[in-house]
């Protein structure tokens, strides 16, 4: 988180908030749910396990693990399912835990570990996967036993005798842990996932109804057909310093980067060396089109993936047909500002980041997706912040700030692309609920 990374979002009931606050101060609700479980259960059984914790604690678990001998019952309790299970219901399974564990730090427990705001119903939390694998190198203890036993290499063996030491070997199997941070916004209604693992999200999706939230399924939605790419091209049809593109890709083709000489206005150096198209909306804001990016230069031509700004700009002169497929979006704000000498200047500010593509829905897990996101300004606010102020936010609020402003950038991208489209404020459009029903393979994911 912080950085640029994939986030999927999903659909939030508000009203199912009091059953998401009534499970978070249930003692045998969370322990259940817990990464201290999900280690348990991974361990006692050899198996995949899912669990979380508190946001402020990604390791919660390793701080204050349990006694192996309460890692069974943990375990066998966090894979069985209780008769009236569901938010707040489990009140006299308490005899079914040990004490040691009911009572054991090591898992999140109460409404406050996990709340990012006073005031706002904004949560925060770890996802944390862990999957039993085999984490040695087969090949080569295999060659290993192959020249103790029959000293000669792998490859050498009869058949046999190759089949005598793969019996014999034995790989060395562990818990391979992953997590990622979840944010879940009860007043907007959307759930924030960093994650674009159709296995990963299922498993969240399974692990937040069991906490009680409800979680809807939602896409990125808008009436026309291909819209990713009619927003793409819209945006080029109207991009500003053409000529400039131009002339910045004529010299590619006879420079070395190093020797193309630098503009003396550095906004539009910054322009023209990192992006092949910058287009200004209603709004005042500036969107950049950089790689990488997919550009089809005819209709029946099959698209060429493009990294450098300069061979898109190329290949786009090159046809009339030439269309952009997919690319990286960046919106801007032109900042003007009065410098030492008097003299008015203005830079640009990179508000967001965003890649848009035919991957921008995962329809089975229902996710409408942010592939490389990013706030890249974010970070640089929060630090002169501290440095002016000598106060270091707490950890809440630097999530609740994340949160706050992925919110923002959601909405910005969902009114420029209505503008794009040129979609009026009576229509529906942008990240809505999905109509479709879950697909058999959805069905057979959630329920591995």
């Amino acid at each position: 988180m912080f950085s640029r990374g994939t986030w999927a979002i999903l659909g939030l009931d508000k009203e199912s908030l009091e059953a998401f606050r009534i499970s978070l101060e249930d003692r045998t609700v969370m322990a259940a749910c817990s990464q201290l479980a999900a280690v348990a259960v991974t361990r006692q059984f050899s198996c995949d396990a899912f669990g979380i914790n508190p946001f402020r604690a990604p390791r919660l678990d390793d701080e204050y693990p349990i006694a192996l001998e309460h890692q069974e019952a943990l375990a066998q309790y966090a894979v069985t399912e209780h008769e009236d299970s569901g938010a707040g219901s489990s009140a006299g399974l308490d005899d079914t835990l040990p004490a040691e564990v009911l009572d054991c730090a090591g898992y999140g427990f109460t409404e406050a570990q996990f709340q990012l705001h006073a005031t706002m119903p904004w949560y925060g939390l770890w996802a944390v996967s862990n999957e039993w694998k085999d984490v040695s190198d087969l090949a080569s203890v295999r060659e290993q036993r192959s020249y103790v036993l029959l000293e000669r290499p792998y490859r050498f063996l009869q058949a046999i005798d190759k089949k005598s030491v793969d019996q014999e070997t034995l790989g060395v199997t562990a818990s391979v842990r992953k997590q990622v941070p979840v944010l879940l916004d009860f007043n907007e209604g959307r759930v924030y996932i960093e994650s674009g693992d159709q296995k990963v999200i299922y498993a969240i999706v399974v692990r937040l109804r069991k906490l009680g939230a409800g979680i809807i399924r939602v896409a990125w939605t808008y009436s026309h057909p291909n819209w990713t790419t009619e927003i793409l091209n819209r945006l080029y049809a109207g991009t500003q310093y053409q000529d400039d593109f131009i002339r910045r890709a004529d010299e590619a083709t006879r420079f070395k980067p190093k020797e193309i000489e630098k503009l003396e206005d550095r906004e539009l150096e910054s322009i023209v060396a990192g992006f092949f198209s910058m287009t200004q909306l209603a709004s005042d804001l500036w969107v950049g089109i950089s790689g990488p990016a997919q550009v089809r230069l005819h209709d029946t031509t099959p698209p060429i993936g493009v990294k450098a700004p300069t061979t898109a700009t190329t290949l786009l002169q090159m046809t009339n047909d030439a269309k952009v497929l997919s690319g990286a979006l960046t919106f801007q704000e032109r900042v003007s500002f009065t410098g030492k000498d008097g003299a008015e200047r203005t830079f640009r500010k990179d508000l967001l980041c965003v890649d848009v593509n035919d991957r921008i829905n995962l329809t089975d897990a229902g996710s409408a997706m942010l592939r490389g996101f990013n706030l890249p300004s974010l970070r640089k606010d929060i630090l002169r912040e501290i440095r002016q102020t000598n106060d270091v936010p707490g950890i809440e609020q630097f999530w609740g700030n994340w949160l706050q402003e992925l919110s923002n950038a959601v909405r910005t991208i969902e009114t420029a692309f209505r503008e794009l489209l040129d979609i009026d404020g009576d229509r529906e459009a942008g990240i809505l609920p999905m109509k479709v029903q879950a697909t058999e393979q959805a069905l057979e994911l959630v329920n591995a």
